[in-house]
């Protein structure tokens, strides 16, 4: 029966939908330019690499030579199996999503539980550091030391969030690291792989496949964005703020053009990128679709790692100033 109530509701709001459509179509059309101009200008040349690349060190045993040589900071700092390590460090890289998609492949290739995945999501929520140096930092904010700043607070915060919601060790022992034994586990992994252009190949395919779904989310997220504005007739400010909380990008883009004191205007961009926008947490969870990880736990995750980094920022450039 309630499946039947939901697609009662569903079908109106499809139909309304369409109707928005054809009475809006100029929005809608720069929402779509505004999301594809986001994934070709920004998440493909960010992500693709770090995601191809990651496939391929995957599937050559970097995740085992990484496990074993940080096996003993990984338990000893965040009660974590070694291997948890390779979202640590790509993540960081990369930025948001690509933990998602790396604590994804350790749950497939069992090498760590749904209990340790949820917790590594919690904390590794990082931008990606081209974008907040150089897009908010030097071209939206015209200050690079702002940004550079901005990167170090959101990055500290993760790890605050990481102490906040550290799990007991439960069966993890102390180990020492042994790079060594890494090596031997790589070279076991290199051995029963397959050649070099299957796993590449596979490796393009499963990433444009995940970067078409990003690009897929977006462009939905961006729409309900642009009808919002337009139906509610939202002021800049208004329509600043629910942006950023819808997609982060776009909400930092606007929050930066408007006529607001530096360390406010800091601030909540800063909230904004530690939040993540509803459409990096629905990419999150898209990835991560079939696991038993919750959303709420990450969600309040982001709420308060978009709180504290923001009120450090506050108070920074308020005593700066």
């Amino acid at each position: 029966m309630k499946i039947k109530i939901t697609n009662l509701i569903i079908i109106p709001l499809l139909l309304l939908t369409i109707i928005l459509f054809f009475s809006f179509p100029s929005d809608i059309i720069a929402s779509v330019t505004f999301s594809i101009s986001i994934w070709k200008d920004n998440l493909i040349p960010s992500l693709f690499p770090f995601f191809m690349v990651s496939e391929l060190l995957i599937n050559y045993g970097f995740i085992e030579l990484m496990g074993e040589s940080l096996k003993g900071f990984m338990t000893k700092v965040f009660h974590l199996p070694g291997e948890a390590s390779f979202v640590l460090i790509g993540s960081l890289i990369s930025g948001f999503p690509s933990s998602s998609k790396y604590i994804n492949e350790l749950l497939i290739n069992n090498q760590i539980n749904e209990k340790q995945a949820s917790y590594l999501l919690k904390f590794n929520h990082f931008s990606n550091p081209l974008f907040v140096i150089g897009t908010v930092g030097t071209l939206l904010l015209n200050n690079k030391e702002i940004g550079i700043l901005i990167l170090i607070v959101h990055i500290l915060t993760n790890f605050i969030i990481a102490f906040i919601y550290r799990p007991k060790k439960e069966n993890l022992i102390d180990e020492k690291s042994s790079f060594k034994k890494g090596i031997s586990k790589m070279y076991k992994k290199i051995a029963n792989s397959t050649s070099f252009s299957e796993v590449l190949s596979t490796s393009i395919f499963k990433t444009f496949k995940t970067l078409l779904l990003l690009l897929g989310i977006i462009t939905t997220f961006l729409i309900v964005n642009a009808l919002l504005i337009r139906i509610f007739n939202l002021s800049s400010y208004s329509s600043g703020i629910i942006s950023g909380l819808i997609e982060m990008s776009g909400g930092v883009k606007n929050i930066a053009l408007l006529d607001l004191d530096m360390p406010i205007k800091a601030s909540i961009i800063t909230f904004f990128i530690s939040f993540g926008g509803f459409s990096v947490h629905m990419q999150v969870m898209s990835i991560l679709a079939d696991t038993n990880i919750k959303y709420f736990p990450y969600f309040i995750a982001r709420i308060i790692h978009g709180i504290i980094s923001s009120s450090i920022i506050f108070i920074i450039l308020n005593h700066l100033g």
